[in-house]
């Protein structure tokens, strides 16, 4: 047992009990960071503090004060600047302030992977509404416009008219602490993604998989499905790509998540790259597809600990977020009975109570639940989940 190797969690939401589930079971000792007191996840962990993790100086100060020899966050990227500002600081594993910093703006990293020769799309970042209509205009419609600093796809909008641009330039406002906001191009493809991990400066692995995404304006990631539909061109083409992206961002070690479009002409172009494990389900379909547990070697990297990245076997799997129906308060959520007893199921969730106000799906957050499942292809297997989504039974007290 290593309970005096402590472990820093930035988070204690639901979303990031499994990660301190995982690094207790390594025999670690996890201390939660939450402002809010009442986060499911300090039941579960350790010790819990009530500190802000954006608030970089006090989260230092607690983690000289606990001595801890790592640090970690789950599928989120507002804590990914703390975690290299911890690792810079105490000279701990895993990524540097810079490559924090670089990862958790879209601007930054698109003048990065720019330096680099990295296939993207075109841009232009905007300080103002008609400074936003003039870049709209240069770069063409349908184009994206977003906010430069958010996550979960908040305040991003896929704009397809002039008419449209002061609604998209308003919602990513929102969403941001920035002066200025992204104007880019909507490349046409086929969106798809990827969970990396590297270790020593090299990206080691790269596992492509398939991404369903919600339609316009919002453009929301609802599901993700193993192993990716592409030919073997395609794939080596799309790996080598991701490869050296991840590497121009300066992510030596530890996951990272990829979001891609293959263009009309097949070749790969990098929309974004998260320094941290994805969401939308990733890490259980990784776990379920080859026998990674993508949450403990990912701890184990944070932890200074080699990770063990074999594959074990290759099963095709399919998530898919759950969603409400309407905007209001949940009555009640009710699966399909004949679908519970169906072998292809892996598992389900809905993460909602009755009394809970839960709205439609316009940022990633809003979703109510999960399943996963299998099938004989991945096309079987994502019309299961599909299936789940629509013949969930929905009652809600509309406002």
């Amino acid at each position: 047992m290593q309970r005096d190797k402590k472990l820093l969690l930035l988070g204690a939401s639901y979303y990031q009990i499994p990660a301190i589930t995982a690094a207790q079971k390594l025999g670690f000792h996890v201390i939660a960071l939450d402002k809010n007191p009442g986060a499911l996840g300090n039941r579960y962990a350790d010790e819990a503090f009530p500190v802000d993790i954006i608030d970089v100086p006090s989260v230092i100060k607690l983690a000289i004060e606990k001595d801890i020899r790592g640090v970690f966050t789950m599928q989120s990227d507002i804590a990914v600047p703390t975690v290299g500002a911890i690792n810079d600081q105490l000279r701990l594993p895993g990524i540097g302030l810079e490559t924090a910093r670089v990862c958790s703006n879209k601007i930054a990293m698109r003048q990065r992977l720019k330096q680099a020769g990295i296939s993207q799309p075109r841009f232009d970042v905007v300080s103002g509404l008609k400074a936003a209509i003039n870049a709209a205009s240069m770069i063409g419609f349908p184009c994206i416009i977003k906010t430069p600093d958010s996550s979960g796809s908040r305040g991003v909008t896929k704009v397809k008219s002039l008419a449209e641009v002061e609604f998209a330039f308003s919602e990513a406002q929102k969403y941001t602490k920035s002066e200025v906001i992204l104007v880019e191009e909507y490349i046409k493809g086929t969106e798809i993604g990827a969970q990396t991990f590297s270790q020593n400066g090299e990206c080691g692995l790269v596992l492509l998989h398939n991404d369903t995404v919600s339609p316009p304006p919002y453009l929301i990631p609802t599901g993700h499905s193993f192993p990716i539909i592409l030919g073997d061109f395609a794939k080596k083409e799309t790996t080598a790509a991701i490869a050296a992206a991840v590497c121009a961002l300066g992510i030596n070690d530890g996951p990272s998540n990829v979001d891609l479009i293959l263009g009309l002409d097949g070749k790969p172009h990098i929309i974004e790259i998260g320094a941290r494990i994805g969401a939308t389900c990733l890490p259980e379909l990784v776990h379920y597809h080859t026998g990674i547990d993508w949450i403990r070697e990912s701890i184990r990297v944070a932890m200074g600990e080699p990770a063990n990245l074999s594959v074990s076997h290759l099963r095709t799997v399919a998530a898919r977020i759950l969603e409400a129906t309407s905007d209001g308060v949940l009555k009640q959520a009710v699966p399909d009975e004949e679908l519970l007893d169906d072998p292809r199921l892996i598992e389900w969730e809905i993460v909602t109570t009755a009394g809970d106000r839960i709205s439609k799906l316009r940022k990633g957050p809003d979703r109510i639940g999960k399943v996963l499942a299998t099938g004989k292809d991945v096309k079987e297997a994502v019309a299961f989940v599909e299936s789940f989504q629509a013949k969930l039974r929905l009652s809600i007290a509309n406002d």
